[in-house]
């Protein structure tokens, strides 16, 4: 195959390179957004709102827990002597497991107050991106023809290295994957890579309508909203008063079980 057939648009291969460059880069945009832009916004949601957002849940456990606690009671009251050793047991299985899962809440905000502080720069950012785009145009099994457990391992290593943001690592992996002999689209018949053009075109819009669709999920659309103070403010000032009418509705249902028990446990704060 000649150069000038190789450069021309209408060539399978040269369609295939474009298409291969532009799977690797909605491939790359795809992962940014979420081991990225997803895990920073979340963060940053945490830092700003995070104790207000725990508070409130809390507040609708508590109350959760208390109707519940109620319900039973009252039932076995009307059955006879209230067994709360019973009632004290199902409300374990039912409400422990999210009482477990709101006691991570103030590490995962220590979590995202390390992360939001130990963000790589911009610049830093470009060109770890540029670097995975790179690995990812020569090693997504999607853009290979020459598959081998050579490139099948090296991949799993840049998608781990990417995930955990290890540049120093993912740069190192390069200078592994020079050493790879070039795949020569040249000697490939015309059909197979006409096959994998089609292929590609097909994959390629499933992601642009992936990536579309991703950006409308939360909390991307609170990436526009965590930077205007005014916004958090009011955020803030919500959650408050959501939280204050839980919790006097939590103590409602205190009295409400007192009434019905001559005596019950102290409660759990």
């Amino acid at each position: 195959m000649s150069d000038p057939e190789i450069n021309n648009p209408a060539s399978p291969v040269k369609k295939f390179t474009i298409l291969r460059q532009q799977h690797a880069k909605l491939y790359v945009e795809r992962e940014h957004l979420f081991v990225n832009v997803r895990r920073n916004i979340i963060a940053g949601f945490q830092r700003k709102l995070g104790t207000h957002d725990h508070a409130l849940k809390k507040a609708e456990w508590e109350v959760g827990r208390l109707k519940r606690e109620v319900e039973m009671v009252r039932n076995s009251a009307e059955d006879g002597e209230v067994d709360y050793d019973r009632i004290a047991g199902a409300l374990e299985d039912e409400f422990d497991p999210r009482e477990q899962e709101l006691e991570e809440s103030p590490r995962q905000i220590e979590q995202a107050n390390h992360r939001l502080n130990t963000l790589m720069t911009y610049e830093q950012t470009q060109a770890f991106q540029a670097r995975y785009r790179r690995l990812a145009e020569r090693l997504h099994p999607n853009l290979r023809f020459d598959e081998s457990t050579t490139t099948e391992n090296l991949w799993r290593r840049v998608q781990e290295t990417y995930a955990a943001g290890d540049a120093a690592e993912l740069e190192a992996i390069e200078l592994l994957v020079e050493d790879l002999p070039a795949e020569n689209l040249e000697k490939k018949p015309p059909e197979e890579i006409e096959e994998r053009v089609a292929r590609l075109k097909t994959v390629n819009q499933k992601s642009i309508d992936e990536i579309s669709a991703i950006r409308q999920e939360w909390p991307f659309p609170l990436a526009g909203k965590l930077p205007d103070e005014e916004w958090v403010k009011s955020q803030r000032e919500e959650y408050e008063q959501k939280t204050a009418i839980l919790l006097k509705e939590r103590d409602a249902l205190v009295e409400e079980l007192n009434r019905i028990l001559d005596t019950r446990p102290s409660e759990k704060e």
